[in-house]
């Protein structure tokens, strides 16, 4: 596992695939947030959130033979989260009525066939909604959603502590989707796709 680097997703892949759990846990560590962070948009409930991460990332290692031929983990990410939320809102529909038009717009929308170009219109609006976030949230966003920096990474880079990178996080991830939700017409499936390609 040492000769593995943090971000190398395709060898991670292969050492995953061949049942390394070291490896498996550098990428849940990676990307556990964003499964978390959509679940809970659609949820609103901290523990069916967990819930689902774990179950999304228990498929990942239960069919982990098939990441060897995985080209982009974030689109296979997302198609086995998207499944899941899916799957889990249909069930909790007596539970939760809130669900129902959830579990139909992601079912009509999942056939749209041109997904990339909807999340590049989405991707303009994160562009815009970021130019107007203070300086300093402004800074770590891009730092950790497009250049890839972990908290630890970034605190020592601005010589600030973890606490206040992931307060400045936070708060400008929070403020991005709250202008996703007020100017994006297909804002639920544009969240979702967006979150987990790591872009919020």
């Amino acid at each position: 596992m040492s000769a593995i680097q943090p971000y190398d997703e395709t060898a991670l892949l292969a050492s995953i695939s061949e049942g390394d759990e070291a490896s498996f846990k550098l990428l849940f560590e990676k990307h556990w947030d964003r499964i978390f962070s959509v679940a809970l948009t659609f949820t609103k409930s901290d523990m069916i959130a967990e819930e689902m991460v774990q179950d999304v990332f228990v498929k990942i290692w239960l069919n982990r033979s098939q990441l060897s031929s995985v080209r982009k983990f974030n689109d296979y990410l997302f198609i086995v989260a998207k499944n899941h939320i899916i799957s889990t809102l249909r069930k909790k529909i007596v539970e939760e009525p809130f669900a129902d038009h959830l579990v139909e717009y992601f079912k009509e929308i999942s056939n749209i066939p041109d997904e990339q170009l909807l999340c590049r219109e989405t991707e303009a609006l994160v562009l815009q909604a970021v130019e107007k976030l203070p300086p300093q949230q402004q800074l770590v966003y891009s730092l950790s959603r497009q250049q890839g920096l972990s908290l630890d990474e970034i605190s020592s880079k601005l010589s600030i502590s973890k606490n206040t990178v992931k307060s400045h996080l936070t708060k400008a991830l929070h403020f991005i989707r709250q202008y996703l939700q007020a100017k994006a017409e297909v804002e639920a499936f544009a969240i979702l796709y967006c979150i987990i390609l790591g872009i919020l």
